[in-house]
């Protein structure tokens, strides 16, 4: 029925054709949004049975006619490959269901000011409250604890609360605060087996998805926001300059609500992964909203665990990506590597091999980008030699830069 469908669609330039493919776009999309976040599976010629009628429920699929196709396949006839349409109640009530007993509720022994309390309507700024904010389980070599640096700083004490309701003390055992992230560890009672969230590749994400934002910021119940990936900031100019902070350019950013109240708290993929920590920059309804990538989480974990802190290399060159016409004069077979713009006086850079123009295309034996090659230098021991190979003009040289710590 599909082939028949597409053939008489695609044939009829007056009359019904264009209406009737206009239709199936329509379906289409309304079927999607309807299942966005749901599990998925292929739709077939048994769904335009009685069963997949409406029975007028919110967020029931509407009635099908016929299993539709992309509107450019159908004009054209061709016969299209089975379409994956979204299904169910349309809802992520399964997806919050599994992650809620891993999100806690993270509070202070002593009332502390402008925590999640002072967000409430009518509430001063200055209002006091143990309240802090959230923080989720994850399973890094024991029971440990993912929040933001600046909840987790709020307070010389920290009690988590988990999802029975019992409270267990939370000990702060590695602080980042160039990326706001904190790793704490708690103690389980023997009876509670809660579940580590998965983590997830945060550089797999695309503009459009969606993601879900857990936060537990009284103990209560665990509360969700939901909206899309507005910006990966993977395609950010990517630079790690000594600073207080690192850019909000490198960070995930999503039209869900992040307030201080879900702050620190999973940011989950429709699969059910972590691919962010939500990280709350203003209570304003019309302010951004930012998560940190779990990439970059990934990267420091083993330092907070082990040493409390993440020391960072620095080299000093700025970057850009390399477009179509300099891979072309540089005679590479595509756009790749790091084009090395500036070097900062002073800097490691400065008194390195690298020159103004050099393409970066190997850091200690790995391929690099533009956006990779800053996080590999700050990830790199300060201070030992590391093989670098450029292409500079014609030639690809190879060349040994040495990183100096991350000034504050």
């Amino acid at each position: 029925m599909a082939g028949s469908t597409g053939a008489r669609v695609g044939s009829g330039v007056g009359g019904g054709g264009v209406a009737t493919a206009l239709g199936a776009v329509a379906i289409l999309g309304t079927l999607a949004l309807t299942g966005a976040g749901c599990r998925e599976r292929v739709l077939t010629a048994d769904d335009a049975g009685p069963a997949g009628a409406s029975d007028g429920r919110v967020g029931a699929a509407p009635p099908p006619t016929q299993p539709t196709a992309p509107l450019a396949a159908v004009l054209s006839g061709v016969e299209p490959p089975p379409t994956r349409l979204a299904y169910t109640s349309g809802s992520f009530v399964e997806l919050v269901a599994a992650a809620r007993p891993a999100v806690v509720a993270l509070r202070a022994r002593a009332p502390v000011k402008s925590g999640p309390a002072a967000m409430l309507p009518g509430a001063p700024d200055a209002v006091a409250d143990v309240a802090l904010g959230t923080g989720f389980l994850i399973d890094s070599k024991g029971p440990h604890i993912l929040t933001t640096d600046r909840i987790a700083s709020a307070a010389g004490e920290l009690v988590a609360v988990l999802s029975d309701g019992s409270e267990a003390p939370a000990k702060l055992i590695g602080r980042d605060p160039r990326l706001d992230l904190a790793l704490l560890s708690v103690e389980l009672p023997a009876a509670l087996r809660v579940p580590a969230l998965p983590l997830g590749n945060s550089d797999q994400l695309a503009v459009g998805e969606w993601l879900v934002v857990l936060g537990n910021a009284f103990g209560d119940e665990v509360t969700a926001t939901a909206g899309l990936v507005s910006a990966t900031g993977r395609e950010a100019a990517a630079s790690i300059a000594p600073g207080p902070a690192m850019g909000f350019r490198t960070m995930l950013q999503t039209d869900a609500r992040i307030h201080r109240g879900n702050s620190g708290g999973p940011v989950l993929s429709t699969a059910g992964q972590v691919v962010g920590v939500a990280l709350a920059t203003s209570d304003r309804p019309t302010e951004l909203s930012f998560a940190i990538p779990i990439n970059r989480v990934r990267e420091v974990l083993d330092s907070l665990r082990d040493h409390g802190q993440v020391t960072r290399a620095w080299l000093g060159a700025l970057v850009k990506p390399v477009t179509v016409q300099q891979a072309t004069a540089l005679g590479l077979p595509r756009p790749t590597g790091a084009l090395v713009t500036q070097l900062v006086a002073g800097s490691p850079a400065a008194s390195s091999p690298l020159r103004v123009g050099d393409v970066v295309l190997r850091w200690d034996g790995r391929d690099v980008d533009h956006r990779t090659l800053p996080w590999l230098v700050a990830g790199t021991a300060p201070g030992r030699p590391v093989p670098v190979t450029v292409r500079r003009g014609a030639a690809s040289l190879d060349l040994e830069v040495t990183t100096a710590p991350m000034p504050q």
